[in-house]
């Protein structure tokens, strides 16, 4: 009898966990069977793990846009099979397949930290049978259990004002003002990448939280672990692309709005700036330089107001040494060359615009080779320096809103690759990879820099930047970008800006009917100007009213004075923010920063939605009320290691881990300095690469160790992928009161023998600023204070 049990309860115990197949080993990965569904766990890296799910016997048919299948496989891993488990390991990341609950958890190799855990009880995965655009498919659903205490990032860009995705639900669909990357971050040392392109739900609620996609074939998402969240980054980035350079002239002012009607007016406002001494690098030409409609984007520039262009840009250059960005479209009208072209061979969708042009297929190669053709006859070949890519969504009627959006798209068909509806959000992911390889094929002198409206998993890997659309001005408004911004970045998309001041002031949800005569308007506009000099990309655009300093007021006024000092500030951080964005391309790193990236220890920054890190040493706590409203400003100052924070504008320490109250003063932006930092200022400049830096401010703010890598190069062109550059580290010991500025690795056409450094050291008891010079030549000095 004794046997008998014995053998029923191994029977049962078979029935449990005899469910799944044999483990398969295939060169890039295992593959099993459990319940029907055929599993694939695929390490990528060390610290990176796909998990592909489908039903079984079901074909993968999507063609996956966002991670090359060409990688060489990572094979550093191993597996076992316990009998209840499945566990694959490599020597930082465990994953763990419950074959009773059919769900994986995901623990840190090195304490055995649980990261997260799919749902139990055979809820993790639901595929649904269904029709969309007309062919077969699955609705799919992955649920996840995150950990109580954890904060959620990323996602994208959003106009919903919500900073921590906990408790909260998101619709991943591209529009206008929202934009797509289907990649959270989570504070609990890991990020999820959903590989999927249609219309997606994501939302956590008390059971968890979970990605819903309309059309699919598996589920199909990476798991990227990190100790910290930027080490999450780095290991989305060496899955989808590293972040290129751009031109040291990217980061300087751009002056934009829309439009200049002419050459003559677009060169007049260059020759002002460079007349009244402002600082410029860039001026931007948006749409209607082809002409009429029927000539939509015809990608030549009309004679009529825009003629000699090659002749103009050359000037732009040569006499007034500012860049030139040129606005292109998706579409084209149906009167130019380039319709015609791409009609002929079918690669036009018929779902009507609102400005009567058609947009072209751009998943169809043959396509994008016309579109090329015209672009580099028409447009590259005259000199144009950066490209502004606009409506990438793409655009055709009502895309303010989602919904409108993706009925808008859907209805346009099927794309080259399949139906939109399969292919939804990946459409400038498309159209961008292909024109920036274009580009670095025809030259490596010149960096890649393209603006765009919409973006998703990779594209960071292809010279873009995107700003957030066409938004209202409100002090609300100017609120939400921050938020939007702070997400995008750390999904891993790093370089982001807005229209200064609202693109609409004056009409649909906008406050402001009276314009510039309105003091509120320039309030608000002052505020975002500050916000937008501390913004990867500092850029004036809008429409309704011009956007050039001097329509503020002139030399004297607040309104045109606080403009000012800004730019004037920004280009004293060249040499930081260069730095920083060197930091980007060569470690992965993030300019743009949710407090939590930087202080996760210190859980009151997880909902803070007011203010951000720029860069390692920066605090910035933008304005978001009319002195009006709000007399005095609170910033949270987070708790660090080096206890204190300064004010930027008085040296005044501050202790951390408390809130910080300023009065509400027009043309101060509240900007704190890390203790244990480094920052270095230039000489306000005219235009970036006007000359290289021969002087240097360095201010070290006491309280804490310190250290800055000083990154320069030519400015421009490929070549610093070479080692054609120059680094030099700094060292701060506060103990020792000693800063040593180490020996000089590398070099660069132009770069100056020597530098003059100027020193000051701020300290958190107040005491007398101490400030020491030296002659840097490239060997180590040490200054001793």
């Amino acid at each position: 009898m004794k046997s008998l049990k014995n053998w029923l309860l191994v029977l049962s115990v078979l029935s449990c966990f005899g469910c799944s197949s044999p483990v398969h080993e295939d060169g890039r990965g295992c593959a099993f069977v459990s319940d029907s569904i055929q599993y694939r766990v695929e390490f990528m890296s060390e610290g990176c793990v796909r998990i592909l799910s489908f039903p079984e016997g079901d074909t993968l048919v999507t063609k996956r846009l966002v991670v090359d299948s060409q990688k060489p496989a990572f094979k550093d891993y191993k597996w076992k099979d316990t009998g209840q488990q499945l566990i694959f390991s490599t020597r930082e990341l465990s994953v763990v397949f419950d074959k009773e609950d059919a769900a994986f958890t995901f623990q840190e190799v090195s304490t055995g930290k649980l990261l997260l855990k799919e749902k139990e009880a055979k809820k993790a995965r639901h595929f649904k049978r269904s029709v969309a655009g007309g062919e077969q498919c699955l609705e799919v659903t992955q649920r996840f259990v995150p950990t109580d205490d954890e904060a959620i990032y990323g996602l994208g860009q959003y106009q919903n004002g919500i900073m921590n995705y906990r408790g909260k639900s998101v619709l991943l669909l591209q529009a206008n003002m929202d934009i797509v990357n289907p990649f959270l971050i989570s504070t609990n040392g890991y990020g999820i990448l959903w590989d999927n392109y249609s219309s997606t739900k994501f939302e956590d609620t008390k059971e968890g939280y979970s990605f819903t996609s309309e059309v699919g074939d598996a589920s199909d998402y990476y798991f990227v672990y990190g100790k910290n969240m930027d080490e999450v980054v780095a290991g989305y980035r060496e899955l989808t692309g590293d972040v290129p350079m751009f031109g040291k002239w990217v980061y300087g002012f751009w002056q934009s709005k829309e439009r200049y009607k002419s050459f003559d007016e677009l060169k007049a406002v260059v020759k002002e700036y460079r007349k009244r001494g402002i600082p410029l690098d860039n001026i931007v030409q948006d749409w209607e330089y082809w002409g009429d409609k029927p000539h939509w984007n015809s990608l030549t520039f009309h004679p009529a107001n825009f003629d000699h262009p090659r002749q103009v840009i050359e000037e732009l250059h040569q006499q007034d040494h500012v860049h030139f960005m040129l606005s292109v479209w998706p579409g084209f009208g149906p009167e130019t060359a380039v319709y015609q072209s791409l009609d002929s061979i079918g690669a036009l969708f018929s779902e009507p615009t609102w400005a009567g042009y058609k947009v072209f297929d751009a998943y169809n190669s043959a396509a994008r080779d016309i579109f090329w053709q015209y672009l580099k006859k028409g447009l590259y070949d005259m000199g144009v320096d950066a490209w502004w890519m606009d409506a990438t969504e793409p655009s055709f009627r009502d895309g303010f809103t989602q919904l409108k959006q993706e009925e808008r798209t859907k209805s346009a068909g099927n794309t080259y690759l399949g139906s939109f509806h399969r292919y939804l959000n990946t459409y400038s992911l498309e159209m961008l990879k292909d024109f920036y390889q274009r580009l670095r094929a025809e030259s490596d002198q010149k960096r890649i820099f393209i603006l765009t409206r919409s973006a998703f998993a990779s594209q960071q890997h292809y010279g873009t930047a995107v700003w957030s659309g066409d938004v209202s001005a409100s002090w609300e408004n100017m609120h939400k970008q921050l938020v939007a911004g702070l997400n995008l970045s750390m999904s891993g998309i790093p370089y982001w800006t807005s229209d200064t001041g609202g693109f609409f002031v004056t009409e649909r949800d906008a406050k402001y009917p009276d314009g510039l005569k309105s003091n509120d308007y320039k309030e608000l506009y002052s505020r975002w100007f500050q916000f937008s000099a501390f913004t990867p990309i500092f850029r004036a655009h809008g429409t309704n009213v011009p956007r050039e300093v001097w329509q503020f007021g002139e030399k004297g006024t607040s309104y045109y004075d606080n403009q000012v000092k800004y730019i004037h500030l920004r280009y004293r951080l060249l040499p930081y923010i260069y730095s920083m964005s060197h930091q980007v391309t060569a470690n992965n790193y993030t300019l743009l920063r949710g407090l939590a990236m930087d202080f996760t220890t210190d859980t009151r920054t997880f909902d803070i939605d007011n203010a951000y890190m720029f860069g390692t040493s920066l605090l910035v706590r933008p304005v978001f009320h009319p002195q009006s409203e709000e007399k005095n400003i609170s910033v949270y100052l987070p708790e660090h290691n080096g206890k204190y924070w300064y004010d930027f504008w008085t040296g005044k320490a501050f202790e951390g881990g408390r809130e910080q109250m300023q009065a509400n003063t027009l043309d101060i932006l509240p900007l704190y300095v890390k203790a244990g930092s480094i920052l270095p200022l230039a000489e306000v400049k005219q235009y970036a690469m006007e000359y290289p830096d021969r002087e240097l401010e360095l201010r070290i703010y006491g309280g804490a160790d310190a250290s800055f890598l000083w990154y320069e190069d030519e400015g421009d062109s490929y070549r610093y992928e070479d080692g054609v550059c120059s680094k030099v580290p700094m060292q701060w010991k506060d103990s020792e009161r000693t800063l040593t500025i180490g020996l000089r690795e590398g070099s660069y056409p132009g770069m100056p023998e020597q530098v003059k450094m100027r020193v000051k050291l701020y300290l958190p008891d107040g005491a007398a600023l101490e400030s020491k010079e030296c002659v840097y030549t490239g060997r180590e000095v040490k200054i001793k204070f």
